[in-house]
């Protein structure tokens, strides 16, 4: 649809005269900000201060144009992010012989705006989150850019805009947004804007310090608005150490990046740039020390935890440790988290024991281990790729439910088994008084018919009719299943 939308353009576009299209120009951009913002970018004669100062302009209108009484809804919310995704794109686009100095200016102002905004609007659609990772990961790749093509003078000059952004109160209680604007930038910093990064982070530290406590912090309960802060002054702690610890690694100046690294270590993030760092160096053995102490920390979320364990893959990897390796991808199968269970990593330790181990020999023991270990639905997985049909059966013969993932698996060698399991698991449940509820249930016996026993799911359906004769809808859903089983 676009690319014939840009054909039929250019073909009108042919056929038009310099002075019609100036018409059609002068009077659209009248009333069409973002045409006037484009023709004034592209042909005023601005300074970059003057065109950040409308760029200002312009968002804040679109802001202004899209809320009601201060509040963004779902819809106005998108409109927004869309128009301040639009600027990032375009910005991002800037060849490095163009200037990359306002482009970088343009994603701060992408960023400052979303942050202003982002307490009084309805995300739920994840608009502004992907608006902002769209701006920071183009706020990265314009200053490595210009970090090569800049002078000195010019890079500082940026490293100031970035310090007069992260200074703004409506980057606190959004912290991890703040200390993005200066890790996003770290390609422009020399010893010096160092420095001022460092102010600037200091002054953070002091202003939660010395801060009263709001409404919001529930000041009436003294003993959970001092944890509170407490925990907003550790947390800003591990934001400068790793700063600081990012900053020295990118000026060169390793021996005091270490020193920084090794007093906070304790704080996950510093941990991480300790690895990656350790890791360029090509020193794993300090790598893997760090990975797995890590690990075994109770310093831990799930996300955090993943971590680890994805560094002492990629360490493992290139120092060719298989037989470490192995023990990474059994250690994240048997994570005591929920949801934590991946069966690619049983499909990767397989690859590792055959590759450079006795596989057959090593199957029995894991199998009893994964089943005294795992829940019966992690464990019915593997079993499942395994093809291990017996065990299988036996699993969803005490998990019924389960026979609704594995129920196709398992047909051919069990086939009245399946069936009287799926129907009392899955069929002969609640059915509710919705049409939702009975679409959903003519869906899972269709799904059992494409495997199974067609006539018994044609049954499922009469006898399901003549059980509830005055639900119509139902009738309806089942009328519908029956004629779609084939």
């Amino acid at each position: 649809m676009a690319a014939l939308k840009a054909t039929n353009i250019n073909q009108w576009l042919d056929k038009a005269t310099k002075q019609e299209l100036r018409e059609i120009v002068l009077k659209q951009a009248q009333t069409d900000d973002a045409l006037y913002y484009e023709l004034q970018n592209r042909f005023g004669d601005l300074s970059d201060k003057e065109k950040l100062s409308e760029l200002r302009a312009y968002i804040r209108n679109i802001i202004g144009d899209n809320n009601d009484r201060g509040f963004i809804d779902y819809h106005d919310c998108i409109a927004v992010c869309d128009v301040l995704d639009d600027i990032t794109h375009k910005a991002a686009k800037v060849a490095p012989t163009e200037d990359l100095n306002f482009a970088i200016q343009e994603v701060l102002m992408v960023i400052r705006s979303t942050i202003g905004f982002l307490e009084r609007a309805d995300d739920s659609s994840g608009c502004t989150t992907e608006t902002l990772d769209f701006a920071f990961a183009t706020l990265e790749k314009l200053s490595k850019t210009a970090a090569t093509v800049l002078s000195d003078q010019q890079k500082t000059a940026l490293i100031k805009s970035a310090v007069q952004v992260f200074n703004l109160k409506i980057f606190d209680d959004w912290d991890n947004f703040r200390y993005a604007i200066f890790e996003k930038t770290m390609p422009l910093i020399s010893t010096n804007s160092l420095k001022l990064m460092e102010r600037a982070a200091a002054k953070i530290s002091d202003r939660y310090a010395h801060a009263a406590p709001k409404d919001s912090d529930f000041f009436d309960d003294v003993d959970f608005t001092d944890n509170y802060k407490n925990f907003q002054l550790n947390e800003i702690k591990a934001y400068n150490a790793n700063l600081k610890s990012m900053g020295l690694i990118s000026i060169g100046d390793f021996a005091a990046a270490k020193k920084v690294m090794a007093e906070n270590i304790t704080f996950n993030s510093v941990r991480k740039t300790a690895i990656d760092f350790y890791l360029s160096q090509k020193d794993f053995r300090t790598a893997e020390k760090l990975a797995v102490n890590g690990a075994l920390s109770k310093n831990n979320n799930l996300d955090d935890q993943a971590t680890w364990f994805d560094y002492l893959e990629k360490i493992y990897l290139q120092t060719k440790d298989y037989h470490k390796l192995a023990g990474v991808y059994k250690s994240r199968l048997l994570q005591p988290t929920w949801g934590s269970f991946n069966l690619d990593d049983y499909k990767k330790l397989k690859g590792v024991i055959q590759m450079h181990g006795d596989w057959q020999q090593a199957y029995p023991a894991l199998l009893t281990e994964f089943s005294q270990k795992l829940t019966p639905t992690d464990y019915a997985s593997i079993l499942s790729f395994e093809k291990e049909t017996t065990k299988l059966m036996a699993i969803v013969e005490k998990v019924p439910s389960l026979v609704a993932e594995h129920g196709r698996v398992l047909f051919k060698q069990f086939p009245d088994k399946v069936t009287t399991l799926y129907y009392k698991a899955l069929v002969n449940q609640d059915i509710g008084n919705t049409r939702k509820r009975y679409r959903e249930l003519g869906r899972t016996i269709r799904h059992y018919a494409d495997y199974g026993d067609k006539g018994m799911a044609r049954y499922w359906c009469q006898q399901l009719i003549k059980q509830y004769p005055r639900r119509s809808a139902l009738i309806d859903e089942m009328q519908k299943a029956y004629e779609l089983i084939d």
